[in-house]
């Protein structure tokens, strides 16, 4: 018959379940602060455990007052992209174990920090909003008239419409953190998902086209693939971009034919 104590003592499985991490998080309050600095925060984590997990885990345990910006917590809102061991990535899709220790955790690189890991947005959405990223077609519907989309036309801009504006690519982006009037990658890939939607009419892609062209605009991009390579959702802006040009390319040909 097993004693008290034996019965009471955890199995090796559940032993070896029981780890910790060590996270070092980027502090920085302006108004409070003469230069960001990294804390360390040691925790235990589980299998399963995402980044954004153990930063919710440090504010309710260890310090209330760490700041960090989250929402569905499931790689669809964007809100908590951050910087993570040297790569933009979803603190709420980054795995724990997955990722070494230690964690380092900063806010989002080439944006203005507000508090700790949040950083302002603001001009991020005004690049979005500069390639007019919403349906505009030649003409408006009669009564009853619908705006179909073929099968084949949907294929094509399928990958660029599960952009959820979280701000990754841009933040790896060179050509956006030295030209403050280039789209960035997030938002020609946008400007993308409209100018090859069929629906639209050909006079609209046209001007779409023209606007994008700009030499702040398709021709700034590097081809460095960088923003491709951290978007959470697997999307390609540089491959976007690339065929925009490609097609103003030939627009142009076909002027001096």
């Amino acid at each position: 018959m097993a004693t008290t104590e034996e019965t009471q003592k955890p199995d090796a499985a559940t032993a070896t379940d029981e780890e910790t991490a060590t996270l070092e998080v980027f502090r920085y309050v302006p108004e409070e602060d003469d230069e960001p600095y990294f804390e360390t925060f040691e925790i235990e984590t589980f299998e399963g455990m995402t980044v954004l997990d153990a930063l919710i885990k440090i504010r309710d345990e260890q310090d209330p007052s760490l700041t960090i910006r989250h929402s569905c917590r499931m790689a669809r809102c964007g809100s908590d992209a951050v910087y993570i061991n040297g790569t933009q990535r979803l603190a709420c899709n980054t795995q724990v174990r997955e990722v070494g220790d230690p964690v380092k955790v900063e806010p989002l690189p080439r944006f203005d920090v507000i508090r700790d890991l949040v950083v302002e947005m603001n001009e991020f959405y005004d690049r979005m909003e500069s390639v007019e990223p919403w349906f505009q077609p030649d003409h408006e519907p009669e009564t009853g008239e619908e705006y179909l989309q073929s099968p084949e036309n949907r294929r094509n801009i399928d990958t660029v419409l599960d952009c959820i504006w979280c701000g990754a690519c841009t933040s790896s982006c060179s050509p956006a953190a030295t030209d403050s009037d280039f789209p960035g990658p997030a938002a020609l890939a946008k400007a993308y998902r409209f100018y090859k939607d069929e629906r639209e009419g050909e006079e609209t892609r046209k001007r779409r086209l023209e606007m994008l062209e700009s030499s702040h605009g398709i021709y700034r991009c590097h081809t460095q693939f960088n923003c491709t390579e951290v978007c959470p959702k697997g999307i390609s802006p540089t491959e976007a971009i690339m065929e925009m040009s490609r097609d103003a390319v030939k627009e142009k040909l076909r002027f001096w034919r």
